[in-house]
C-alpha cells in the first residue's frame, strides 16, 4: 500500500513534458507491465524526480558465500567496567551514556564516608579510551565497592556473532573473509574476518557460534545491532554481472531496464549464479550496457513509446 502512494506521488510529480514526447499519454500500468509500446524516453527533470542511477554491465567476480545471521559486540579485551574500591556517595557524574572518552578522563567523583572535615573525595576514572556504553549512576547515589558504575568500550574495532549449521561447519575456517550488511546501513557493507569459532555446538540449534571481527573507525557499528552475515567461501572470476539490485521479476522471468542516451528499455535475461551484491547474466546482456540500479522499480508504472531505441 506505501509503496503505491509513493510512486502515485512521484508519477503526479512528473508532468507531461518531463515523461517522453509531446502529446505521450501516462498511466499506472501494473508492476511489472512497464513500456507497454516500448522504450521510455525520459527528460532530465523526469530523471532527476525518479532518482535513477545506472551502472554498466562488467566483468566481475561471484562469490560464493554461507548466509547467517548475527549480532554485534565489543571485542572482549577492549570492554571495561568500571567501579569503585570505597563506599560513599556520588557527588558529580561528569559524562553520559554515547560519550567518547580517553583513558584517565574523570568521570565522576565520589564522597567517601570515611570520616573526615570535610569528608575525602575520589575521582573515578577511565580505564580505556572508548565510548561510554552504559551509566549506571547518578548525582546524590550512594554507592558500594562491588557496583558497577560505567561500561567504556573501545569501539574502533568490533565483533559479530553469529551462528553456522552443523552441516556447514567444514567450509568455515580463521581468517575466512566475511561481508556484513546491517540493517541500519543498507547501502553499503562491512568487510572483515572470521576471527574466532566456538569450541562446541549449542545443543538446542546445532549450531557453531561464529565471531567476525569487523573494523569500525568512524564508530559507525554499535553493540546489539542486527547483522546479515556473508562467509566468503570461494569465488568464480571474470563473469559478466550486474548489482543485484538492477534484476526485477520473477523466476523465469527476469529482466532489467537498459539505457540508451536519454531512452530506457526493458530487456529479459537469464540469471546465473549471484552473491550478495552482484548476479550473473547468461543471456539478454553484454559487457557495456547500461542498467539501471536504482529508480527502476518506478519504471514499470510508465507507459512507454512505440519509438525504437536508437543504437
Amino acid at each position: 500500500m506505501i509503496h503505491g502512494i509513493l510512486i502515485f506521488a512521484i508519477l503526479f510529480a512528473l508532468n507531461g513534458t518531463s515523461l517522453g514526447h509531446e502529446g505521450e499519454t501516462h498511466g499506472l500500468p501494473s508492476p511489472g507491465a512497464g513500456t507497454y509500446g516500448g522504450p521510455i524516453r525520459l527528460s532530465p527533470e523526469a530523471k532527476k524526480n525518479l532518482g535513477l542511477k545506472v551502472e554498466d554491465v562488467d566483468m566481475r567476480t561471484i562469490e560464493t558465500s554461507l548466509r547467517c545471521f548475527g549480532v554485534v559486540e565489543p571485542v572482549p579485551d577492549k570492554f571495561h567496567f568500571i567501579s569503585a574500591r570505597i563506599s560513599g556517595r556520588i557527588t558529580r557524574v561528569f559524562v553520559n551514556q554515547g560519550d567518547t572518552v580517553k583513558e584517565g578522563d574523570l568521570l565522576a567523583e565520589i564522597e567517601s564516608r570515611q570520616i573526615g572535615e570535610p569528608p575525602p573525595t575520589v575521582n573515578v576514572q577511565s580505564t580505556l579510551t572508548g565510548t561510554i556504553t552504559e551509566r549506571h549512576v547518578f548525582s546524590g547515589e550512594p554507592i558500594e565497592p562491588d557496583k558497577i558504575l560505567f561500561k567504556v568500550a573501545d569501539l574502533s574495532t568490533v565483533r559479530i556473532k553469529c551462528h553456522v549449521y552443523e552441516a556447514d561447519i567444514g567450509n568455515v575456517k580463521m581468517g575466512q573473509k566475511v561481508r556484513a550488511w546491517l540493517e541500519a546501513f543498507l547501502v553499503r557493507p562491512f568487510e572483515g574476518t572470521i576471527d574466532f569459532l566456538g569450541g562446541e555446538l549449542e545443543e538446542e540449534t546445532r549450531t557453531l557460534p561464529v565471531w567476525c571481527r569487523i573494523d569500525n573507525p568512524t564508530l559507525d557499528l554499535r553493540p546489539n545491532m542486527r547483522a546479515t552475515v556473508y562467509l566468503i567461501t570461494g569465488a568464480a572470476k571474470d563473469v559478466p554481472a550486474v548489482p543485484a539490485e538492477a534484476i526485477l521479476g520473477d523466476p523465469g522471468n527476469y529482466f532489467v531496464y537498459i539505457e540508451n542516451g536519454d531512452v530506457y528499455e526493458k530487456k529479459f535475461v537469464v540469471l546465473g549464479r549471484k552473491d550478495d551484491r552482484y548476479t550473473e547474466i547468461t543471456e539478454g546482456l553484454l559487457p557495456g550496457d547500461r542498467v539501471v540500479t536504482q529508480g527502476n522499480y518506478q519504471l514499470q508504472f510508465i507507459v512507454g513509446t512505440e519509438a525504437e531505441v536508437k543504437k
